[in-house]
């Protein structure tokens, strides 16, 4: 028997804790400072004393224009004639030749996403020349507190207190700084672009409040090569065919302002507020950017004006706070995780920027600077609320980076300093982007996957013109990069490793992203018009590309493990293969969820779908399944080969653990104890993003312990000698800001720790069309051995909630989107639950309730 009682849903979460980052020194390198972002405006704000820095990034600037390919030109049927040779001279053994002529099918690369402007603030004797010095000892404290969203520091110099706060508002579009002083003092404002053929203008005002700078930057026509100057000048078109990026920014003072060619000078201020709103003619992703920077500079002048009335007249800047934060809770309240003990009142960090600082017996790792914090739970102290402090900061960079009528989140979100980014900060599609937005339904911001499921659309247009064209197929295909114009191709420039080149699975892959938004949410809207025409016509491209083997199952040829390799016969390293484990496990899961969505479309689901059904049940009949190999771990490779690099980063043959659905200890224990023993021969090291990849696909495999160790690993400080540039030679983890360290920072591991320590806490994977399962506390470190968390979304629309105490769960509360069965379980007992859509059911396990 176990007791439950129904109730409506509650109102507000409490605040979450662990939900600052918190530092005693300005921000000495990029990865030190702190991100806000409204999902297409970021900043990095350094917190500097003497001079302040904002990095400036708009999502929609990116080099290039739709459609510039590289590389051979293909006349028709060239394509498929290549892709026939490449099988036969694998049928034959021979991998160099195939390889080569692949090689041939390769159309150039990415463009990049680009840095905008630097926004910098110097305080300056009166004379306005030279800068001050540093902040009186012992008074610095730099916050970036995630639940609303606002990056704050504060400091006092000659006994006088200075403060700034500064946010990106989606609600008003604009980024918003605040500094107050309780002495007047003199700022000098600069603004410059790292791009050669950036204008800037500074300008006075002809009122109070009108002051201000315009800048107008075109994006450059191509990344930059190896070997060349990144600010060449020779890059960027002389009239439009590039995006161009505006800028506006209105200064409001009690002080005076001027204005010369460098900058503005204020004078004897005590309130400073900065409005910086930016404005392209980046159109969509299929579309060439209109050039039309009239009419964009009327409605961005516009915009601010209308933002500095309101700033003068309408409750100042705390009105414009308040509608911001309101906006950002809205999403960021929806989850609360707790993990540790707790207490009173005295548990909870004071969050106040004037707020003491703890005595050393009182201090909890929560009051400790986050730096400070790494490095002691590096050397071993006990921080549960590290992990916690990880979840809410990748949700928080969630909502920052990928908001309704946005791009998708690149691999370093929308904050990027470099003319030439690491792998051009673009979408790598076999594996980075969709764990950016691994989060998304299971933390409870299904608007934030919107971006992407939108730009899958132009891809899907893009992949199109790629799957008939270059290989003869229908449906449509994509490969292991992409960027904001939808390339689509193969990149490379026709001799380059197939290793990260060829993979046409990209697709397939993408649109399982498709299928979690509606499992996850039920929307039979979204559906019917979006969701199934993306799987249905990506599901078309890979029943063509499957081949039969001579043993009558289907299989792929060629096939890669993405970026991975093996030894050869001839006894050195190659790519490509036939029927790798990752493309079987991915074909298998996107074939499988395309049959559960045309189920779920009823009668909706028209003849030609059916003859889909067909085609698909019939594929998957004759496709093979993952294998143990002679090792004992789960098989990469068609054939019992040589890893080429034992500890390689990617793990893409354990797709099918997560985050597919295909393997788990449950259903199939053998292939889950191949999988563990896969993970434990690459190795506890790795790169950061493939780290938290692991702790996922750990805490799928219920293995706890394994899980917490590498999340332990994860939150590890990188290496101060650890270079800028991509590198495997140094073990990946956290900067001091906490982005995911490669090292270089990669956005995408932030995204997935935050989805692993969900997937420790609450997993679904086994829920059907009528049935959620509610697996709670599936793989529970002892290290958390006490928390709660409210808010989290299981399959099947339901959201959940629990609290667990000495490792044993207290109580738990289901609420459906619609009426709705749901098994809950817990590692003592179970319960089937009919819900009633809207209503709250607490669980509370009894004594009695027989183990499962």
């Amino acid at each position: 028997m176990l007791p439950h009682q129904e109730v409506l849903v509650s109102g507000d979460h409490d605040r979450a804790a662990d939900a600052d980052l918190r530092y005693h020194a300005p921000a000495r390198r990029w990865t030190e400072a702190l991100p806000v972002g409204n999902g297409r405006l970021g900043a990095m704000v350094f917190g500097g004393t003497g001079t302040e820095r904002l990095q400036i990034n708009d999502d929609t600037c990116w080099s290039g224009a739709p459609h510039r390919r590289t590389g051979r030109e293909l006349a028709a049927g060239d394509g498929p004639a290549l892709l026939a040779e490449a099988r036969a001279h694998l049928a034959a053994g021979q991998v160099r030749a195939a390889e080569r002529t692949l090689a041939q099918l390769q159309f150039g690369g990415t463009q990049a996403y680009q840095p905008l402007v630097d926004l910098r603030l110097t305080q300056v004797d009166p004379s306005g020349g030279r800068a001050l010095t540093g902040p009186d000892p012992g008074t610095y404290t730099r916050r970036l507190d995630l639940a609303n969203a606002l990056a704050t520091h504060h400091f006092t110099r000659d006994g006088a207190r200075h403060e700034q706060t500064v946010w990106a508002s989606a609600v008003d579009q604009v980024l918003v700084l605040h500094r107050r002083a309780s002495a007047p003092h003199t700022t000098r404002v600069v603004l410059d672009s790292p791009h050669p053929s950036a204008t800037v203008r500074f300008h006075s005002g002809d009122q109070p409040g009108a002051a201000g700078v315009e800048a107008q930057v075109p994006m450059p026509s191509r990344p930059v090569e190896q070997g060349e100057d990144p600010g060449d000048p020779r890059r960027y078109p002389e009239r439009g065919g590039t995006v161009t990026a505006l800028v506006g920014a209105r200064l409001l003072t009690d002080g005076t302002v001027t204005a010369d060619g460098d900058g503005l000078l204020v004078r004897e201020a005590t309130d400073l507020v900065l409005l910086l709103a930016t404005a392209t003619d980046y159109v969509d992703p299929s579309t060439s950017p209109h050039a039309d920077l009239d009419t964009l500079r009327t409605e961005l002048d516009a915009r601010l004006d209308a933002l500095r009335r309101r700033v003068r007249e309408d409750g100042g800047t705390e009105a414009l706070r308040d509608a911001h934060s309101r906006d950002h809770r809205r999403l960021f309240d929806r989850v609360r995780l707790r993990l540790g003990p707790s207490g009173g009142a005295e548990d909870t960090p004071d969050t106040r920027t004037d707020a003491p600082e703890p005595t050393p017996a009182r201090r909890r790792p929560a009051d400790l600077p986050t730096d400070e914090r790494l490095r002691r739970h590096a050397a071993g102290e006990p921080d549960p609320g590290l992990a916690a402090l990880a979840f809410h900061f990748g949700r928080y960079l969630l909502i920052a980076s990928s908001r309704p009528g946005s791009l998708p989140s690149t691999l370093q979100g929308i904050w990027n300093d470099s003319l030439t980014p690491p792998w051009r900060s673009n979408y790598t599609t076999n594996i980075n982007l969709e764990m950016n937005y691994w989060p998304a339904e299971v933390t409870h911001l299904p608007e934030c996957h919107q971006p992407l499921i939108d730009w899958l659309d132009h891809l899907r247009r893009r992949g199109t013109q790629v799957a008939g064209h270059v290989y003869g197929l229908p449906g449509w295909a994509a490969h292991h990069n992409s960027d904001a114009w939808a390339f689509a191709d193969a990149v490379g420039e026709g001799a380059d490793d197939p290793a990260w080149s060829f993979w046409p699975l990209g697709a397939a892959w993408l649109c399982l992203q498709v299928w979690d938004h509606y499992d996850f949410t039920r929307d039979l809207g979204f559906l019917t018009t979006t969701g199934w025409p993306l799987v249905r016509s990506a599901t078309e491209f890979v029943l063509a590309w499957l081949v039969e083997n001579p043993d009558g199952t289907l299989g792929t040829a060629p096939a890669t493990s993405p970026e991975n390799r093996y030894l050869a016969g001839d006894g050195e390293s190659a790519a490509v293969a036939t029927s790798t484990t990752s493309d079987l496990a991915i074909i298998h899961n996107i074939l499988t969820a395309g049959l559960r969505m045309t189920t779920a479309l009823g009668d909706q689901a028209t003849a030609e779908d059916q003859d889909w059904v067909r085609r698909a049940r019939a594929a998957l009949r004759r496709l093979p399944g993952e294998r143990v190999g002679p090792d004992g771990r789960l098989a990469e490779w068609s054939a019992d080969v040589t890893d080429a690099e034992p500890g390689h980063r990617h793990t893409s043959h354990l797709v099918g653990v997560f985050p597919g659905t295909r393997i788990d200890p449950e259903r199939t224990p053998t292939l889950a104890a191949a999988a563990l023993r896969t993970l434990d021969a690459r190795g506890p090291d790795s790169t950061g993003w493939a780290l938290a990849w692991r702790v996922a696909l750990r805490a799928r495999l219920r293995d706890a312990a394994g899980a917490a160790d590498l999340l332990r690993r994860y939150l590890t400080p990188l290496r101060e000698d650890a270079p800028d540039t991509p590198t495997t030679s140094v073990p990946g983890g956290v900067y001091p800001n906490l982005f995911c360290a490669h090292p270089p920072f990669q956005i995408d591991g932030n995204f997935g720790v935050t989805a692993a320590v969900a997937e420790l806490l609450l997993q679904s994977h086994l829920s059907s069309e009528d049935l959620t399962v509610v697996d709670l506390l599936p793989a529970l470190p002892t290290a958390w051995s006490s928390g709660e968390f409210a808010g989290l979304r299981a399959r099947g629309a339901v959201t959940v909630e629990a609290s667990w105490r000495d490792g044993r769960l207290v109580r738990a509360a289901v609420t459906s989107d619609a009426d709705r069965r749901v098994l809950v379980r817990w590692p003592a007992g179970q319960v089937v639950l009919d819900l009633v859509a809207g209503r709250r059911t607490e669980v509370t396990p009894a004594e009695e309730v027989p183990t499962r």
